[in-house]
Order: structure tokens, then sequence, then C-alpha cells
């Protein structure tokens, strides 16, 4: 195992967790159109080129961000309520993985578990909103859905803001 993949590192701990119905990778095919999908909706694109990494730095309005007091995996809940969503994670070389997953399991047995996680992003499968959380653990949202949840979250919990 490439000791920095972080697509080596999921592909173990799912393993280990004998849970694969609750994350599965998506192949090629299905990964070209759903990030075409997502950069379109959600990010600027200055050049051709660009792409989803460091796409926070060019998220489309509207647009809302926030430092956490703990780290951002903890709060996912109050974000994400849907059932399955885009799980997208940026690997050494920016090199994109796409998966499709829970949530919950997602922010409770795999986030906090991997190592060399950067940056990742959670998506709408209906492309309603997009929330992503940098290296710097700052918490990103794209679309009217996850910004009024965000900003709601904020006014409630202001002592949970950096």
């Amino acid at each position: 195992m490439d000791n920095l993949s972080i697509r080596d590192e999921i592909e173990e701990l799912l393993k280990s967790l004998k849970s694969h119905e609750h994350l599965v990778e998506r192949n090629k095919n299905v990964w070209r159109p759903v990030i075409k999908n997502i950069e379109e909706k959600f990010i600027q694109k200055q050049h051709y080129t660009n792409s989803l990494h460091w796409g926070w730095q060019r998220l489309r309005d509207p647009q809302y961000l926030f430092r956490l007091v703990d780290v951002p995996n903890n709060y996912i809940k109050y974000f994400v309520t849907d059932d399955r969503v885009w799980f997208i994670v940026e690997d050494y070389r920016d090199k994109m993985w796409l998966y499709e997953g829970d949530p919950n399991f997602i922010s409770k047995n795999v986030i906090p578990e991997l190592m060399h996680l950067r940056e990742y992003y959670l998506v709408s499968k209906k492309y309603e909103w997009l929330l992503c959380v940098n290296h710097h653990n700052i918490v990103f949202g794209s679309g009217q859905v996850i910004v009024n949840k965000m900003k709601t979250f904020e006014g409630q919990n202001s002592e949970e803001i950096i």
C-alpha cells in the first residue's frame, strides 16, 4: 500500500469495518459526469484546466464559510441531512477520488480515521449544495440550502465558531 494514498487508506479502512455498503468508490464512468456537474454548478472556472483542486477558492455564490472550534466532521450532521451524498477526497498530486455514501458514516467512521486527508467535499446527489473542508479546517458551503443551514447554525451556536 502506498502510505500516502488516501484512496488506499479508505480501502483498507472499509475492509476493516466490513462496511462497503455505507461508502462505495465510483469508477471513472461515473466520476467524469459527476465531477463535471459539480464544477459547472459550484466552481467558477477561470481557466479550462481548473478543477476541484483548491475549488474552495473559486466557489460560486451563494457561498459561506467559517471555522469551527472542534474538528469539522463533528458538525456535518447539522448541515447535511441527505441519506446519500457524493464524497470527494483529494489525494496527492491533486488527484480526486469519488465515493458515494452515507454522510453520517463518512463523518463518524471515515474522516476521523484518515491520516492523509486534506481537502474533502460532500455534495448533494441532486447538486443542490456543496460542503468543503479544506486543509486549514475551514468549512465552505455553496448553494442556498447549505448556506442557509450554515447561517442558522452560526446564529444559534456562535460559541462553536472561531
